[in-house]
């Protein structure tokens, strides 16, 4: 095996570094590439245990074949996702034809590109430390790859690279905070996968939103900015629903003239709502919203703020809101006719329930409140895990099952509204939420999904009703968990009524929290910002590059002082004048070291022209690359390595027949 020549370790080594940043890549990549690259390096490593290389033909048939997938599958080799895979597939090709140095370096440099990918796809703190660790396990790789013999051992290799990372990061912060920006954060950078998150869709039918609640993901944050609306008036507004079909409530897609308009009641709520990825284009609000600066973004007629295109990357918005509004302008016909409209022929049972009903009662808020006590002295349950309706979805939760979730009193609710002519529309949005007491935010999951309803009343406009609220209130005042019965199968009941997991989980997304808004969301404002924390008046982008130099400089100068630092100039300077005398007394006898030689070439050549000395300048050479260069401690210390020198006496080449006495050639 020549000396530049890679071990079955060593190929174990790179693989494993290259599998760990591919972990980062589980849910993006296509399977098939995931397991390209592992068939591929497992065939490398069974074939380099015997020392067998992988077939010259092979090795070009698997590459056309892979790239010929990835490009049926992408139609392209370019964006995150396909440049991504392309790389993942180079390393595992590469692999295939490992046997050098050389190669390794080219698979190393394939990792830390895909490391780099997975944060540009993914924004997690846990994501970067997981990398960063992964980087740090590769580096200490690298160090193995050492020609220096003794091979440093893998603790010795990983507190190395540790302090090269280390000592890394004050530059990596210089930049982060003083590269200038553009006017958004550049930490996100969009790609066409299929990344959308879970959450409400823009239709409902019965079994839609429980689903929701047996999710714990976060759907947004929300911090006030003073007061907080009480649990009753925390309705976080989503997409309306307007089309009934008798089972599926649809949102309406016909050109509406403009709402009447409203006037607010009661406090207004400033507050910040930090938005997870969704793939839709709705803002969700408190109730009523009637400022936000999101540029761009609009109010919808049944006052929906929405944006232009879906909220791809996660998104902060300050907005101002009131949870009572009245409006004394009546309905238009258009609106009245969209809100009362129900199916022919569908529902026929509740039809003529809500046309009995409205006989008895001719005000439209008596009615709406005979509707409400239906659900309260009747037997009907709260729960998650309703029966299957038919067709005729509210006709069967009525008079048969009358069992469900928010959907199902949602929807009754607004039909028997509609078939008594009371305009009534349904909302999907989220209620309530968790309060985080460590950070002073509010946290709303998938969980916290919820639907209610709007009827219209001559004279007062558009009001809230949510009949949950009359079946189950423990819903609406203390949430979900609460208003379930205890064999409920809700993910996460035991997580949640433990304390200690609760606080845990609570100091999590705090760290989260501030993970988003520091780092994430630090941009050219926040930039200005440090300035002038900084006191340096008026910043712009010319002071800030000069600061940027002058930090860089800082920085440099003390990286070069720590390097230097690490070993003593003095003994420094004794070892070099060490190795210049061994270099003296080999030249002596006519061994003079050339000018391009190192200290273990030198010794190669004069091992190989004088064996009686081979032994003890290779054994001198090698203490002095270790001594010089290694990232492991030496075996020897410097005033050892001078005595060793001191004692070396080489002699003249015997002249033939005459036999040479190599303990005067040995090193101590």
């Amino acid at each position: 095996m020549s000396s530049d020549s890679v071990s079955y370790q060593q190929l174990l080594g790179i693989f494993a570094c290259l599998a760990l940043a591919l972990v980062a890549h589980l849910e993006s990549l296509p399977v098939w590439v995931l397991a390209a690259v592992g068939v591929s390096g497992g065939i490398r490593l069974l074939l380099a245990r015997y020392g067998r290389p992988v077939p010259r033909s092979a090795r070009l048939g698997v590459a056309a074949l892979a790239i010929a997938l990835l490009f049926l599958q992408f139609h392209t080799f370019n964006g995150l996702s396909a440049g991504t895979a392309l790389l993942a597939l180079m390393a595992g090709l590469k692999l295939l034809e490992t046997d050098t140095r050389r190669d390794i370096y080219v698979i190393t440099l394939i990792i830390y590109f895909v490391s780099l990918s997975a944060l540009l796809e993914g924004e997690s703190f846990w994501l970067l430390a997981y990398l960063i660790g992964v980087c740090w396990l590769t580096a200490a790789t690298l160090l193995r790859l050492t020609t220096t013999l003794p091979v440093p051992d893998w603790r010795r290799c990983l507190r190395y690279s540790g302090r090269i990372l280390s000592q890394a990061l004050p530059l990596a912060l210089v930049f982060w905070l003083l590269f200038p920006r553009f006017s958004g954060p550049l930490w996100h950078i969009p790609d066409t996968g299929h990344s959308a998150g879970s959450g409400l869709s823009d239709s409902m039918s019965p079994g839609d939103i429980d689903q929701l609640a047996l999710s714990d993901e976060v759907a947004f944050r929300v911090r006030f900015a003073a007061a907080t609306p009480s649990p009753q008036d925390r309705y976080w507004r989503g997409p309306v629903l307007h089309d009934f079909d008798g089972r599926t409530w649809r949102r309406s897609h016909s050109t509406t003239p403009g709402a009447p308009p409203l006037q607010p009641q009661g406090p207004a709520y400033r507050y910040t709502v930090s938005l997870e990825p969704h793939q839709h284009n709705w803002i969700y609000t408190l109730d009523w919203p009637s400022r936000w600066d999101l540029p761009g973004a609009t109010l919808t007629a049944d006052y929906t703020l929405v944006q232009q295109g879906p909220v791809s990357r996660p998104l902060d918005v300050d907005a101002t809101s009131y949870t009572r509004v009245q409006s004394s302008a009546p309905l238009s016909d258009p609106l009245r006719t969209r809100d009362t409209r129900l199916s022919p022929g569908r529902n026929p049972r509740a039809v003529q329930f809500a046309q009995t009903l409205r006989s008895e009662h001719p005000d439209d808020m008596e009615y709406v409140r005979a509707v409400l006590s239906l659900f309260t002295q009747q037997p009907f349950y709260y729960t998650l895990t309703p029966p299957k309706l038919p067709r005729d979805s509210v006709d069967a939760f009525l008079f048969d099952t009358k069992r469900g979730f928010c959907e199902h009193y949602a929807s009754a609710f607004a039909m028997l509204m509609r078939a008594a002519g009371i305009p009534s529309h349904v909302v999907t949005g989220y209620q309530g939420g968790t309060f985080n007491r460590f950070a002073d935010y509010w946290i709303v999951r998938q969980s916290d999904a919820h639907a209610w309803d709007e009827v219209w009343i001559e004279g007062r406009g558009w009001m809230r009703i949510d009949p949950t609220a009359a079946i189950a209130p423990g819903r609406i005042e203390q949430g979900l968990n609460d208003a379930l019965s205890a064999d409920e199968p809700l993910v996460s009941r035991w997580q949640r009524r433990s304390a200690w997991f609760a606080d845990v989980r609570l100091r999590l997304d705090a760290l989260r929290q501030l993970w988003r808004g520091r780092i994430l969301f630090f941009d050219q404002e926040s930039q200005h910002k440090l300035l002038e924390w900084l006191n340096i008046p008026e910043p712009d982008g010319q002071k800030l590059v000069l600061l940027l130099t002058a930090a860089l400089t800082l920085v440099l100068c003390w990286l070069t002082w720590q390097v230097r630092r690490e070993i003593d100039p003095v003994r420094k300077e004794l070892l070099i004048r060490a190795y210049a005398r061994l270099c003296s007394k080999l030249a002596a006898v006519g061994m003079p070291r050339l000018a391009h030689e190192g200290a273990e070439d030198y010794a190669a050549r004069v091992a190989e022209r004088r064996p009686d000395l081979g032994s003890a300048v290779t054994a001198l050479c090698r203490h002095y690359s270790s001594l010089r260069y290694a990232a492991a401690p030496a075996r020897i210390t410097i005033n050892q390595f001078d005595a060793a020198v001191r004692a070396f006496r080489p002699k003249a080449k015997p002249a033939r027949g005459q036999s040479s006495t190599p303990q005067d050639s040995r090193a101590s």
